[in-house]
């Protein structure tokens, strides 16, 4: 009956990457196999564009400067994903930095501590601050607000006068009382246009509860103005009928646990509402409606099952292989054996893979892609890591949640690096960055992989180049990948951070790429200490003028030492193309080549 719905809740109770936190400082196509990824030599190919200018210069012409460590700050405690923002959040004039780690923190451009929202059972967020924190003015009523999720719920604190407040109607559950779970993806955007942001978070909760969760600005659930048919939201519901997840397309919708970033919104079809984009542990990707239906894909995809047969599928019905032919005898043609892993097919395990929202191929329509583990064989073994580009719904053309066409085959990494038995050190979070590397306008797509390598892919699913991060160690992983023009050429660089072994002394790096992979400057953080979840430095670097000079700061978070500032002397303001975690501080994925 259902055997590939009962395979992915399996695989959702094996292979979801829980990374508890420990404690100790306080806080091709055809191929039915394709688990033989070929590794892509370091280094850009020949054919490679040199550099090109993809900003305005502002009339550099100097070669990029090493960063300069300015300050450390100590007694953060453990910092996870959730990238700094530097912000002006009262309209002042000037920037604070907003760091998130257990406690959220604000500090001003010198490095002195403004506000402080502690964790714990007693105040309005308890837990570890795992995804980059939203920060707006959720409502435009001229007061900002700074948005974390993390166990049990969401909380939005007001910034006035150099304190955090709770906002009123916040914190929020995420779920259900006495439910086990933790928000580790936030995202945020106007989904209907009426000038008010709403809050996206995603949960670890397993198939029996709800995995996203929408807020309004005024801490209740979203519902669309004048919807009365059914409630928005949570999804999964366990509701029937018109609207609901229960029994849509018959067979309904199944989710298991959302365990990394993994929310992206934006517009993929027609309408003027945006989309949520959302990656659960059990292979699915699914793409809401704002009023919490699932976007039903391609009349190409058909139920395969006896008792659903022929019945159209959403998004989120359907598990994504690797292999072309596979989901095309499957859920097309309905022919062949039912794939399986054990069988030797590849399948897309989405455990912590946060999707973007964007113009691939410069036609004017946005494009959904994600990067996923490809897993194998029984036990599950991951193979590789695989790029993938779906189209929307657009104009009838009935290709939603259908491959881009050139990415038929998929953009693959090597085989994962073999790390200590466990969770620790956490591995990176493959979070894609999109921007526009060799001046054509269109973006590439760049992510670290668990391999070793940072990958640069263009918008015709070719492997431009790769860069090793690992700097001599053993085992080591990278950061998302912030991008900014570091030298005022108009000319894009790339920067990330990186980490290792609990035991491993000094893996914390702040490395420079220019566009073409090069690396330009690897500087190992100073002061860095101890901590049992891992040394070094997990969040995307956050870039921008902290202080009004016209130069830029780098702003560092660590597991194991707080945070570090870093000046590049020589550098602009005007290009800042990904600046901080998931490309801005909505946290929601797209970037220039976003369509609006």
């Amino acid at each position: 009956m259902l055997r590939w719905i009962t395979l992915s809740l399996l695989l959702g109770a094996l292979a979801c990457n829980d990374e508890t936190p420990r404690s100790g400082d306080g806080g091709t196509t055809g191929d039915s196999r394709q688990g033989d990824a070929r590794p892509v030599p370091d280094g850009p190919p020949r054919d490679f564009a040199a550099p090109t200018p993809t900003c305005p210069s502002e009339g550099g012409s100097a070669a990029v400067q090493a960063p300069v460590h300015l300050k450390n700050i100590k007694y953060t405690g453990t910092s996870w994903f959730a990238s700094a923002a530097i912000v002006d959040l009262d309209g002042d004039g000037k920037r604070e930095l907003v760091g998130a780690f257990y406690d959220l923190i604000v500090w001003d451009a010198s490095g002195t501590e403004l506000a402080r929202a502690k964790s714990g059972s007693d105040y309005s967020h308890s837990g570890r601050i795992y995804a980059p924190a939203v920060v707006a003015d959720l409502e435009g009523d001229g007061t900002t607000e700074i948005v974390v999720g993390a166990d049990k719920g969401v909380a939005a604190y007001e910034y006035k006068s150099k304190s955090l407040a709770i906002k009123a109607g916040w914190p929020v559950l995420a779920g259900k009382a006495g439910e086990s779970y933790e928000v580790r993806g936030l995202a945020a955007a106007d989904l209907d246009g009426d000038g008010k942001i709403e809050v996206v978070a995603t949960t670890t909760v397993g198939s029996a509860g709800s995995q996203v969760w929408v807020f309004s600005p005024d801490g209740k659930l979203y519902q669309p103005a004048g919807l009365t048919k059914w409630q928005a939201w949570p999804r999964y519901n366990a509701l029937s009928g018109e609207g609901n997840d229960a029994d849509a397309n018959g067979m309904g919708h199944h989710g298991f646990g959302c365990y990394g970033l993994n929310v992206g919104v934006g517009n993929i079809d027609d309408d003027t509402e945006l989309e949520i984009l959302v990656t659960y542990d059990n292979h699915h990707i699914n793409a809401f409606e704002h009023d919490g239906r699932s976007k039903t894909a391609s009349s190409w995809y058909t139920n395969r099952d006896s008792t659903y047969l022929d019945q159209p599928l959403d998004w989120g019905q359907f598990i994504r292989w690797v292999d072309p032919k596979v989901e095309d005898d499957h859920y097309h043609l309905h022919t062949g054996t039912w794939p399986n892993p054990g069988n030797g097919q590849v399948w897309m395990q989405w455990t912590h893979s946060p999707p973007n929202v964007v113009d691939v191929n410069g036609d004017g329509k946005n494009e959904v892609l994600g990067v996923s583990n490809a897993e194998t064989n029984e036990p599950y073994e991951t193979m590789y890591e695989a790029l993938m580009v779906l189209e929307g719904d657009y104009g009838g053309a009935d290709r939603s949640a259908r491959r881009l066409p050139g990415w038929e085959t998929l953009p693959k990494t090597g085989k994962p690096q073999t790390r200590p038995s466990g969770y620790y050190p956490p591995g990176s979070v493959p979070a894609p960055t999109s921007v526009d590397l060799d001046g054509d306008k269109l973006p590439e797509t760049i992510f670290p992989s668990a391999d070793g390598k940072i990958y640069a892919v263009s918008p015709t699913a070719k492997v431009l180049w790769t860069a090793d991060y690992r700097q001599g160690k053993s085992l080591m992983y990278a950061s998302e990948v912030s991008a900014a023009d570091l030298n005022r050429d108009g000319t894009v660089e790339l920067v990330f951070s990186t980490w290792g072994k609990p035991d491993e002394t000094n893996a914390g790096y702040l490395v420079v790429l220019d566009a073409s992979g090069k690396q330009l400057h690897a500087i190992n953080v100073p002061g860095q200490g101890q901590n049992g979840n891992g040394i070094g430095l997990p969040p995307a670097p956050a870039i921008g003028d902290l202080d009004g000079d016209g130069e830029l700061e780098i702003v560092v978070q660590s597991f194991d030492h707080g945070l570090d500032i870093f000046r590049v002397p020589g550098s602009g303001d005007k290009c800042l193309l990904w600046p901080t975690g998931r490309g801005n501080l909505l946290r929601n994925g797209q970037g220039p080549s976003y369509v609006q």
